[in-house]
C-alpha cells in the first residue's frame, strides 16, 4: 500500500540554484548525502518519486509481507548487483538467499514488514538515485516483534514504463535514534 510509505521530497529551489540543476540533481544542496543523518525538506513529491513509490517502494512493502520473492525479484534488473557492508553479490544470488530465508520464517509461523524512510530522493524521468532507512521487523509466531534498521541508497533507473533496481547497497545496522531522525 503506498499509503503506508514515509515520503520524503526534495527542498525548494534556492535563489542561487540554476534551474537545470533542479532537473539533474533535484533538491539535493543541502540534504546530508549520508543515509543516517536526517533532512528538512518540503512537501512537494515529484511524479518521478511517485512512480518509484508504486513501481519500488510500494512492491518491497507487500513482497515482504507477503513473503513474495519472485514479486520482489521482478523489481530489479536482471544484472543489479546488491552492495554490502562486505562485498557485492548478484541480485540473484541475494535474492535465492532471501528466499530460503522467507520459507524458514514461515515455517517458524514468523512475518515480516519493511517501511522505509529518505534523506535524498534525486530523479528525472528516466534515472533516480534515492538513500534512506529502512527498518525491518520480524513478528514472531508469539506475537513479539524485534526491528532492525539498515541505511540504504538505490540506483534506479525506467525501462519499458516502469522503475527498476540497477543496484541498492545495504550499509551495517543502525540504531532506532538514526530512523526516528529522518522525517515520516
Amino acid at each position: 500500500e503506498v499509503g503506508d510509505l514515509h515520503q520524503v521530497a526534495a527542498p525548494g529551489l534556492l535563489a542561487e540554484q540554476d534551474p537545470l540543476d533542479v532537473e539533474r540533481d533535484r533538491g539535493t544542496r543541502g540534504v546530508p548525502s549520508n543515509p543516517t543523518q536526517g533532512t528538512t525538506a518540503a512537501t512537494t513529491i515529484a511524479p518521478s518519486s511517485h512512480d518509484i513509490d508504486i513501481d519500488v517502494w510500494s512492491v518491497f512493502v507487500s513482497t515482504v509481507a507477503a513473503d513474495d520473492i519472485v514479486r520482489m525479484g521482478n523489481v530489479y534488473f536482471p544484472g543489479a548487483v546488491l552492495v554490502g557492508p562486505r562485498g557485492t553479490k548478484p541480485i540473484k544470488e541475494t535474492l535465492e538467499r532471501w528466499g530460503r530465508d522467507m520459507v524458514a520464517a514461515k515455517t517458524k509461523g514468523n512475518r515480516a514488514t519493511v517501511e522505509f524512510r529518505f534523506s535524498r530522493r534525486q530523479d528525472d524521468s528516466t534515472t533516480a538515485f534515492e538513500s534512506g532507512i529502512f527498518k525491518y521487523t520480524v513478528i514472531e509466531k508469539s506475537g513479539a516483534s524485534s526491528s532492525q534498521f539498515y541505511p540504504f541508497e538505490e540506483l534506479l533507473a525506467k525501462t519499458n514504463g516502469k522503475w527498476r533496481v540497477l543496484m541498492e547497497r545495504q550499509f551495517a545496522e543502525v540504531t532506532q535514534d538514526a530512523w526516528d531522525k529522518l522525517p515520516k
